[in-house]
């Protein structure tokens, strides 16, 4: 601040994440879209939380001070599916653990409210606050619990996509608006005294009063049925303004969501993602790596958003349904910089966003837009407004592959081949494409699950789909001339699914000697629909019973099925027959076929035979 002649500050951000300027680090490019229109800007990265000294490093801002847990909820962050407390942390210098405290938000909050009064306004960020902006299911306090706009004690929560609502309270600040008439900012959720319901429904397009929280608290069905209204209330052309009490009396608090800020634009995509970052870590770290760093250093984002809507999966709750795209233009001028780079290798280890080849495709009709509630573009069958033509970023693919000083172009992002598979026109040959040229030895897929029921509770393709997506890259990457393998992920203890139905993936694994070593076990995360058919026992659409495994021994019997090739599972594996009725009583379960090697020596190579 002194170099640049700064006294004060106009935003002070917060988070929970080392700093890291590169794109994909929120913190970074609100700072950074802050910053290009002007504003003063300084970040305090990863305070210590016993004190407010920290936070007040950099003295009080003269606009607000924003805070996010960082890229990750804190409670993800810290916590694996069995609620077991984790060893490391992909966004702190050399991994390590404990440089972020649990509930993150409400805490780096309550320090600013320490350090600069109750007059500082404080503005919530990231996904942290995005998908806690309601009532919601908790998993580690297991309970629902209220809105973070109430129990963190700021005055304003940024949901979604952050530029556009950050950039908007900054400017009305500036040009002297009182907090008190930031009411109407898309994109934004608060808890107030007295919400004035008349005066919003005369000013925006209408209001949905849902359950109180007191009432989803106390009662699963309830909770089901808000959980089905607020997630028909994702599309900004149609959305309602959100309405939920909290608490009785004069201690009540109303929280009201406004519509979603409508996504970036192709251009405004640009602009943000063409921002002068760095992407290094601070200098102040040395020579301590950050993990997620080098996962990421070297990718390109193309695109946010995802118009999928996987009941397990939170990026549509967050970032959107709708999808955006950045202009070729921008991502080859993008790759070009990398390129220069003296520290450049040659590869970029991802070109794509919340799903790898939805680049390009949005809703064909304005008017059939206009109207719509689906969850998915994509499932059951894929919308006939929904574009599916792979042949732009076909045409991406090539130009990247020929820029100066380029090597290899991988695809890491998830892709959705069955997407691919209803291209009649070019996804087949994005398919091959993307196996011939785009993979670095292993292209990792997510089928999931194999049973159908589960399946459908996923919101995922049946197998039937990642079959034929087998053969294909069996037979191209053969004629291609490369040894490449197909890596499954395969998701645990999701809801719908039977201790039947992970033992039919078991068999299905068997059948085609996958021994997978790394599994995901389902964590509900507040927001998400899984988590919500969780907490309810019941799916939000259909308000039909779901097959739920609360019980953390039955969850790590699920995924005991799947690692069913390590002895050490053995026991686990056998119960779960046992259960289903597989085995009869004192017969005995063992692994047959190759030994699995637990340290030392060679593993079969994934997806090999």
């Amino acid at each position: 601040m002194a170099e640049r002649g700064w006294r004060q500050l106009d935003v002070l951000l917060v988070t929970g994440d080392a700093y890291v300027d590169h794109p994909s680090f929120g913190a970074a490019i609100i700072g950074r879209t802050l910053e290009a229109q002007g504003f003063r800007v300084g970040i305090v990265a990863q305070p210590d939380w016993s004190s407010p000294a920290d936070v007040a490093r950099l003295g009080p801002p003269r606009l607000f001070a924003g805070v996010t847990s960082g890229a990750m909820d804190s409670m993800v962050n810290h916590y694996t599916a069995h609620k077991r407390r984790r060893s490391d942390d992909a966004y702190t210098p050399g991994g390590a653990a404990g440089r972020r405290p649990d509930r993150a938000t409400t805490v780096y909050t309550r320090l600013l409210r320490q350090a600069f009064g109750e007059r500082l306004p404080v503005v919530l960020g990231g996904v942290e606050a995005s998908l806690r902006r309601l009532a919601h299911y908790d998993y580690w306090d297991d309970r629902v619990l209220p809105s973070l706009a109430v129990s963190s004690g700021a005055d304003l929560l940024v949901y979604g996509q952050g530029e556009k609502p950050v950039l908007e309270i900054a400017r009305r600040l500036s040009s002297g608006e009182d907090l008190l008439a930031l009411t109407d900012v898309p994109g934004t959720a608060f808890a107030t005294r007295h919400p004035e319901l008349a005066e919003l429904e005369s000013r925006r397009r209408g209001v949905l009063t849902l359950p109180s929280y007191d009432e989803v608290a106390a009662d699963r069905a309830t909770f089901a049925l808000f959980s089905r209204l607020y997630h028909l209330e994702h599309n900004g052309d149609n959305a309602r303004v959100l309405v939920q009490r909290h608490g009785r009396g004069v201690q009540a608090r109303t929280v009201i969501v406004n519509q979603p800020m409508p996504a970036p634009t192709t251009e405004e995509l640009d602009r943000f993602a063409e921002l002068p970052f760095t992407r290094d870590a601070h200098p102040g770290y040395g020579a301590a790596h950050i993990p997620a760093l080098e996962q990421i250093r070297w990718s390109i984002q193309i695109l946010r958003g995802c118009a999928a809507g996987c009941s397990f999966c939170c990026i549509t709750e967050h970032q959107g349904r709708d999808v955006t795209s950045r202009s070729e233009q921008s991502v080859l001028r993008e790759l070009a910089t990398l390129a220069a780079r003296p520290d450049w290798k040659g590869t970029v280890s991802d070109l794509g966003g919340a799903t790898a080849n939805m680049w390009q495709m949005t809703c064909q009709s304005a008017e059939a837009h206009a109207a719509c509630r689906r969850a998915s573009c994509v499932y059951p069958t894929v919308c006939q407004h929904f574009s599916v033509d792979h042949g732009p970023l076909l045409d991406l693919y090539e130009k990247a592959r020929r820029v100066k000083g380029v090597k290899h172009v991988f695809i890491g992002s998830g892709v959705r081949y069955d997407l691919a598979q209803a291209d009649a026109r070019n996804g087949e040959r994005y398919l091959r494409t993307l196996t011939q040229h785009h993979v670095s030895g292993q292209l990792k897929v997510a089928p999931e699950h194999v049973a159908a029921d589960t399946l459908r509770t996923m919101k995922k393709p049946g197998v039937e789909s990642f079959e034929r997506l087998r053969r294909d890259f069996d037979r191209w990457s053969r004629e291609a001339g490369k040894e490449q393998y197909l890596v499954p992920y395969f998701l645990s203890s999701h809801p719908g699914c039977s201790l039947s139905d992970a033992v039919e993936l078991m068999d299905y694994l068997r059948k085609n000697d996958w021994r997978p070593q790394q599994v995901q076990d389902f964590m509900p995360t507040p927001m998400t629909l899984a988590s919500d058919m969780y907490w309810s026992g019941l799916h939000p659409m259909t308000g039909k019973p779901v097959v739920v495994a609360r019980d953390q021994k039955e969850k790590r019997m699920q995924k005991a099925l799947i690692r069913w090739a390590d002895p050490a599972n053995a026991a686990l594996v056998e119960e779960a027959l046992r259960r289903v009725g597989r085995l009869a009583p004192g017969e005995r379960w063992q692994v047959r076929g190759v030994p699995w090697k637990r340290s030392g020596g060679r593993r079969p190579a994934p997806g090999r035979r």
